[in-house]
């Protein structure tokens, strides 16, 4: 027999062992001698119950640091919304002086360095804390580079930069294509950032044995010296600290390497001063003979229904400079009328009794929240056909997923892009309720 049994020395104390018990037969065939073998495993024991208390509570603080995310980020990006939302409609005021729009762009520049900061804060916790989750598919390289340079090139132009690409047709690479765009995307904007006017920057895409892709992203800038690459990718360290042009979070780097790791990769740098300064990353290749399933077609934009057609448009949000901000964006549709609700209640009994043409639901309310608001309106025949959008400042990927699941038509996250905001108001409008 073997398992555990408690004993108890002579001076009374007690320990748990691990015996063994077993028999010695004599000559007549019947049993002579019991024994037991056994060890003293108390401190096993004990160093099992420590191992599973700090499990517990690493995973108690592990659900902390994620509820603390996801509030800290509805608390920033809240009072964000009216600094960036305002100043986007002073933007378009004629009436302002030179003077005024400088100052105003540079409420902007401010607002929108602060988003980016708490972003990549917020970005760089997650994957810190192993909550962040990837989506691995076949991606073809040079489809995300033109995606990322589009975004990029008025940036560029801007500074007279010459950009040579060399990206093979039809490479891919088995990569979250999200997160491969943000990498891309950081490597792009310090080659931009960090580059000499009238500079180049250089993207090439190799094929490396046995099945790994290479993507190297070179510029023409000042360099970095030896004692400054170690630290390249280190959190809160700008690579380019001491330009002008140099300002940064001194995070994105170091996200970079941990998302490139994360998706089975690797990331280097190699620099030379007066030269410039060459970021590469490496991702598993994706073997694949048909690159055309990969191709999503072109879908037909939404068109917004002809000039003289009224729309009723209910914003439910408990924040009232939010409720001002939306009316004040929505007064450059005049076609439109909007009806706020400071309450959830409230809003449910405007929507059944109005039956607006669209709804505008914030998600993070006291008493009852956006969604139970959204399964209440879902339940009415009179209101479920109703498009309804949720405004919200939860911006964490899985507030985000569980908005696209629950029957919202669409999840925008404060602060708000009031370009992004009016076309997916028009895209909605355009659709008749039934």
């Amino acid at each position: 027999w073997g398992g555990l049994l408690p004993f108890q020395r002579k001076d009374g104390s007690q320990f748990m062992s691990r015996s063994g018990i077993g028999s010695i037969a004599g000559a007549d065939g019947k049993t002579q001698y019991l024994f037991n073998i056994f060890t003293d495993i108390t401190e096993v024991l004990v160093q099992r119950e420590e191992l599973r208390a700090a499990k517990e509570e690493a995973e108690r603080a592990n659900r902390a640091k994620s509820e603390f995310l996801s509030s800290m980020s509805h608390e920033l990006r809240t009072p964000l919304n009216a600094i960036l939302g305002f100043a986007q409609i002073m933007d378009f005021d004629e009436t302002l002086s030179t003077e005024q729009k400088g100052r105003l762009a540079e409420i902007s520049r401010g607002g929108h360095h602060l988003l980016k900061l708490i972003n990549e804060v917020l970005d760089l916790a997650k994957i810190e804390s192993g909550t962040v989750t990837l989506a691995p598919e076949p991606v073809l390289v040079g489809d995300v580079i033109d995606e990322c340079w589009r975004l990029l090139n008025p940036l560029a132009v801007a500074r007279e930069l010459v950009v040579h690409k060399k990206v093979p047709a039809g490479l891919m690479v088995l990569a979250d294509r999200i997160r491969l765009k943000q990498v891309l995307l950081n490597l792009l904007t310090n080659a931009i950032k960090y580059n000499r006017v009238k500079g180049e920057i250089g993207i090439r895409v190799t094929h490396q044995a046995p099945a790994r892709v290479r993507v190297e992203v070179r510029d023409t800038g000042p360099g970095l010296a030896p004692d400054r690459l170690k630290d390249a990718f280190k959190p809160f360290n700008r690579v380019g600290k001491g330009q002008k042009e140099g300002e940064g979070t001194g995070i994105g780097l170091s996200i970079t390497q941990q998302l490139v790791v994360l998706m089975g990769g690797e990331v280097g740098v190699q620099s030379q001063l007066g030269v410039g300064t060459e970021f590469w990353f490496e991702l598993p290749q994706h073997a694949s003979d048909t690159v055309e399933e990969l191709l999503e077609p072109e879908l037909p934009s939404a068109q917004p229904e002809p000039d003289g057609t009224r729309f009723h448009v209910l914003c439910i949000d408990d924040n009232p400079v939010n409720l001002r901000l939306i009316t004040q964006i929505l007064a450059k549709r005049p076609n439109i009328e909007v009806i706020t609700a400071p309450t959830p209640g409230l809003g449910i009994q405007i929507a059944l009794a109005q039956k607006p043409d669209l709804i505008l639901l914030d998600i993070n309310m006291p008493g009852m929240d956006g969604y139970q608001v959204l399964d209440v309106l879902k339940t009415y025949s009179r209101t479920k056909n109703i498009p309804i959008v949720a405004v919200t400042a939860n911006a964490i990927p899985r507030d985000i997923e569980k908005g696209g699941t629950v029957g919202l038509d669409a999840y925008l996250t404060k602060p708000l892009d009031v370009r992004t905001f009016l076309e997916t108001v028009d895209k909605y409008l355009a659709v008749p309720v039934n």
